[in-house]
């Protein structure tokens, strides 16, 4: 078995192409089991590789043969990837998900990281590793949340993990679950504040009926908020003035009006 004696040799990189091969040849191999060990195995001391010592994906590996020629981190990626899609219920597989879920967090890759969190969570809900998944998970979506002038959806996203989380695993969070209790309301506090913004905004602009509706939405929906005191005090200040801004220049778009007419 050629691959095996590369593996044992430290040739890494012939040995993961070695199994690549064998399994696009034999996809119903009776050695399948010991390939994608061999590949989570590989992808693991690759990662480690490239922790301790980082290289640029472009710069080449003139030095190492227990490395790729180019991009350490992403051929260990590669490597639990094969091990997902070749063995998709095995032992390995959900390893291989949360291996690659932690190391684009590590790296600042939030979106990605994200990704492959609720892959795990959705995909093997039996896997040793979900309450890491739903925790990590959750912090990879708060982080992709920048601010209420940007899209809301991961805030949403992270609310609905959070009591998920604290739906399924209050017992075995231990001393996280006052973590996660603290960003579920810090996660209520946000969807507030995105609410709050939108009202400023159309209250500047002298939409009062506009900022009216999002005030409201805050009080009713974000009520245990300091925004929603806030948005209070907004709606008081605003009560009697217009829906809309006054059109200045009614006279110049009756012309226009009259003329299509």
């Amino acid at each position: 078995f050629p691959a095996e004696s590369l593996f044992f040799s430290a040739q890494s990189p012939p040995a993961t192409d070695t199994y690549g091969h064998l399994l696009k040849k034999y996809d119903n191999s009776r050695y399948l089991d010991r390939v994608v060990a061999r590949q989570f195995a590989i992808g693991r001391y690759w990662e480690q590789k490239h922790r301790d010592s980082p290289h640029w994906p472009i710069t080449p590996n003139i030095m190492d043969p227990e490395r790729p020629l180019f991009d350490t981190l992403g051929y260990s990626l590669k490597a639990y990837e094969s091990v997902r899609i070749n063995d998709p219920t095995g032992p390995l597989a959900d390893d291989s998900v949360m291996a690659t879920a932690n190391s684009y967090f590590v790296k600042g890759r939030y979106e990605d990281a994200a990704y492959y969190y609720d892959l795990l969570r959705k995909e093997y809900p039996k896997s040793e590793h979900q309450v890491q998944a739903h925790l990590l998970g959750l912090t990879s979506k708060e982080k992709m949340y920048q601010g209420p002038l940007y899209d809301g959806t991961p805030l949403e996203d992270a609310g609905e993990v959070a009591d998920e989380t604290l739906g399924q695993f209050s017992r075995e969070l231990g001393d996280e679950h006052r973590t996660v209790v603290k960003t579920r309301s810090r996660i209520e506090d946000q969807k507030a504040q995105r609410d709050w913004a939108m009202g400023k905004f159309y209250e500047r602009k002298k939409h009062y009926g506009a900022a009216r509706y999002y005030y409201k939405l805050v009080i009713e929906d974000f009520p245990n908020t300091p925004h929603a005191r806030a948005a209070q005090d907004r709606l008081e200040a605003i009560k009697d003035l217009p829906d809309k801004p006054p059109q200045h220049f009614k006279w110049l778009t009756d012309i226009y009006e009259s003329s299509d007419q």
